[in-house]
């Protein structure tokens, strides 16, 4: 019974880990509840017998790890961001094109931009926001919304990025994070041990609209990074910001 309750408790995070880097992952929930309530299970099996290594497994593995992901380690630690207000203005910066040119935030005046901020092609839910960004992306330029996709990456990887996607969408590099470092939504030591070639330091997943002037119409400072704004309540805001 022992073995049967750690199994119970660490296989379902397991899974739920390996599916979340195998396909696009949907993130629009706080809580996963089937991880947690199996973990919860496991435990109750594991302490009938509390023989000590499958205990040890499902406390730490199972029970320990699963809450320590839902509950602490998917939050960001996220000040209060005076620069990214509803109403006040982009600050100016400068991000490259894919193809090296140097873009600043000047050369979209005149147009409606939807800026998104993602970590890179290392997380999962960064993939499942540009899949779907791709679904709606037509819709998006239907309504005269500019698209700007940055992130901290190499060129090269963005490249890969967007050509993974089934539309062929704008993506913009931020050297060495001064963009983000400019608007204060840069994530220190944010990219996981073991991801090699991203460097340590991230973005925190950001999502910002400005009207043709630059002034912030939309904006959502997420406080975890498994919640990202649906592309249908981004532009649902938007209609009803224009109307």
């Amino acid at each position: 019974m022992s073995w049967l309750g750690a199994l119970v408790a660490v296989g379902p995070l397991v899974l739920f880990m390996s599916l979340v880097y195998t396909f696009p992952y949907t993130r629009v929930v706080r809580f996963i509840a089937i991880p947690v309530i199996m973990a919860l299970l496991g435990a109750l099996l594991t302490v009938v017998e509390m023989r000590p290594l499958p205990t040890f497994y499902t406390l730490f593995f199972g029970l320990g790890g699963v809450l320590v992901y839902v509950f602490w380690y998917t939050y960001l630690d996220r000040s209060d961001n005076v620069l990214l207000k509803k109403g006040a203005y982009l600050a100016d910066f400068t991000v490259s094109s894919l193809a090296g040119e140097k873009v600043s935030t000047s050369s979209f005046l005149g147009k409606k931009v939807l800026w998104v901020f993602f970590r890179g092609n290392w997380c999962p839910m960064c993939q499942s926001q540009l899949a779907h960004l791709a679904e709606e992306y037509e819709t998006l330029r239907e309504r005269g919304i500019e698209l700007a996709l940055i992130s901290p990456q190499s060129r090269e990887k963005s490249a890969q990025q967007q050509s993974r996607l089934s539309v062929s969408m704008p993506f913009y590099m931020d050297e060495d994070n001064n963009a983000a470092r400019t608007l204060g939504i840069v994530h220190r030591y944010g990219v996981p041990l073991g991801i090699l070639g991203y460097g340590q330091d991230t973005v925190l997943p950001t999502v910002v609209v400005t009207d043709e002037s630059g002034k912030i119409i939309y904006v959502d400072l997420t406080d975890n990074f498994r919640i990202r704004p649906s592309v249908e309540t981004i532009i649902a805001s938007l209609d009803q910001a224009w109307v």
